[in-house]
């Protein structure tokens, strides 16, 4: 690109043939200076990552590390940027995970016991493994936010079980691997979307070798309300194996499985397959805290919100400002939401388990609760007033009008770790062109229950939003290292290929379950965001099931074979 310009000013700190000669060397990079205060004639010196590396003289992994190396040669504030490109090329991704398995079960399919060994591929540092999170999801249910900074017990920081099966006896051995890349981090769903997919791999595995349908070996071993889950803690909520039944009646699902066969029968080179995945997924408030800040501003009666959470499409914004306009018993065009920042949201945990839109909503439930008991008590004197009105009256009688609230949930005894469990159905079929591969999903359906939805319309669009990501994830994202050097080839879409309009199913039908409540949760309402892409891994098995046809009319259709690398 060449040299894109700079321009100068005097300096305190010297080093200025050294900034010359970085922008000579620079082929492609930008330097530009910017003068932050006359007083003391401070600059911040903006780099790209090339002109970075060509000044420290060497490469390195870490934006931060390279940035403190340019602030301590040139002795002022640096800014880096970097291209997308270079961005895919040093951040690490989702952990990869090597399974060894063993289960012993009976001639229903009934589990007795499962031995595991997993391996996750951590790259140069276990900052974010989240091994102990495959461990504890295994039997395919909850999630448990707590932080142990031990290496191994790093996995553990995720998640608590997941999916719906009890199985009396469990032997999980977890192991951290260090490689030559980059240290892999937490996406969507860490840990629980690869568990659930480590448990359903056994149970197609199980209902294969005694040739029963998969979904009525899963069916055998689903918990009953009273069982105890991983951590010792009792159900009292489960409802899986009705919502399950139900969703199978109206999926046809046991009509399609008969017109799936009956295609296969008179297609060679075209082969369909459906798989049923259910889920059982916790939310766990323990570990987490948020806060909210609320001001109404006197003249005109408009409500600002700032909450700890971060927007990051998942609608927590929307939320808020629904909650805080029932809460408040105003119109939703009074509330906006502000940018949040460490002077009125400090110190709130990170985004991120699916239950932050829930927990900052009930700090924010808190806040109005606080600012309804100043306000009620002149309300009650103007019965017929506007709210405008109410709120310049409680200016007049200098009442504060700003609140502040702190959630930090603690759950004891047989409530924790898991406040409350959430459930869902998917059931996935594809068409597969057995001589190329290619691949169509022709048709997906979803329940998921949200209890009494906060944002109905913000629901479905995570539910959507998560599965098609989870197909992106299962079917064409794929990483690509250079064998020799390690370098990642596939760090632009010319061969990473995240799902598009084409990729997405035929037939999608998403539905939010209806007549559901929950007493443990905010407003009556259960999490979202992340469980429903956990249950994406229903594509894996249809998949599973369509190449399995076509295996069946050379007589292999029996042998267990492995589709994932």
């Amino acid at each position: 690109m060449g040299r894109l310009g700079a321009r100068r000013s005097r300096s305190m700190f010297g080093r200025q043939e050294e900034l010359d000669q970085c922008i000579g060397e620079a082929n492609w990079g930008r330097l530009w200076w910017k003068n932050l205060s006359r007083q003391h004639n401070c600059m911040w010196s903006c780099f790209s990552r090339s002109c970075c590396q060509q000044v420290i003289k060497f490469p390195r992994n870490d934006s931060a590390d390279e940035c403190s190396d340019l602030c301590l040669k040139f002795c002022r504030p640096v800014k880096m940027f970097q291209s997308l490109w270079d961005s895919a090329k040093m951040i690490g991704k989702r952990n990869p995970y090597y399974v060894e398995y063993e289960a012993g079960f009976d001639a229903n399919g009934k589990l007795a016991g499962i031995i595991t060994n997993v391996y996750a591929n951590c790259g140069q540092t276990a900052t974010e493994s989240p091994v102990s999170a495959v461990t504890l999801w295994g039997d395919n249910g909850q999630c448990l936010f707590f932080r142990i900074y031990n290496f191994i017990k790093e996995f553990t920081y995720c998640c608590v079980t997941i999916l719906g099966y009890n199985c009396p006896n469990w032997k999980v051995s977890m192991t951290n691997c260090k490689t030559n890349l980059p240290a892999n981090t937490w996406t969507r769903a860490p840990g629980s979307t690869e568990s659930i997919f480590f448990i359903e791999y056994i149970m197609e595995h199980i209902a294969q070798t005694l040739g029963k349908p998969s979904i009525d070996v899963k069916r055998a071993n689903f918990y009953k309300n009273g069982d105890r889950t991983i951590t010792g803690q009792p159900l009292k909520d489960f409802t899986l194996a009705e919502l399950t039944d139900s969703f199978l009646t109206s999926a046809s699902y046991r009509q399609r499985l008969q017109d799936a066969a009956t295609f296969n029968l008179n297609n060679r080179w075209r082969k369909r397959g459906i798989s049923v995945t259910p889920m059982k997924y916790g939310s766990t408030w323990n570990g987490n805290n948020f806060n909210c800040f609320i001001s109404i501003f006197h003249s005109g009666g408009t409500v600002a919100v700032s909450h700890g959470g971060v927007e990051m499409g998942q609608g927590i914004n929307t939320k808020v400002a629904q909650v805080v306009a029932y809460e408040l018993g105003i119109p939703l065009d009074l509330v906006s939401i502000k940018p949040n920042f460490s002077l009125t949201n400090a110190n709130a945990n990170s985004t991120g388990g699916s239950v932050t839109s829930e927990l900052v909503s009930l700090a924010a439930i808190n806040c109005c609760s606080q600012l309804k008991a100043r306000i009620d008590p002149i309300k009650n004197t103007m019965p017929n007033a506007s709210w405008s009105d109410i709120i310049e009256a409680c200016f007049v009688k200098t009442i504060d009008l700003s609140a502040r609230s702190w959630i930090a949930p603690k759950t004891t005894g047989d409530d924790a770790p898991v406040n409350y469990n959430t459930y869902g159905v998917t059931c996935t079929e594809v068409e597969l062109d057995v001589l190329t591969g290619e691949h169509q999903i022709t048709r997906m359906d979803v329940i998921h229950d949200c209890g009494e939805s906060m944002s109905p319309l913000v629901d479905v669009g995570q539910i959507e939003g998560a599965i098609v990501m989870g197909l992106g994830y299962y079917t064409s994202e794929e990483l690509v290292y250079e064998k020799t050097t390690g370098a990642l080839v596939t760090y632009s879409t010319w061969k990473y290929k995240p799902p598009t309009t084409k990729d997405i199913p035929i037939d999608f039908r998403v539905q939010i379950l209806q007549n559901s409540s929950n007493p443990s949760g905010v407003l009556r309402s259960k999490l979202v965001a992340e469980p429903p892409l956990c249950m994406t891994c229903s594509v894996v098995f249809a998949l599973r099931e369509a190449i399995k046809a076509a295996r069946d009319e050379i007589s292999q259709g029996h042998d267990w074979f492995q589709i994932s690398k």
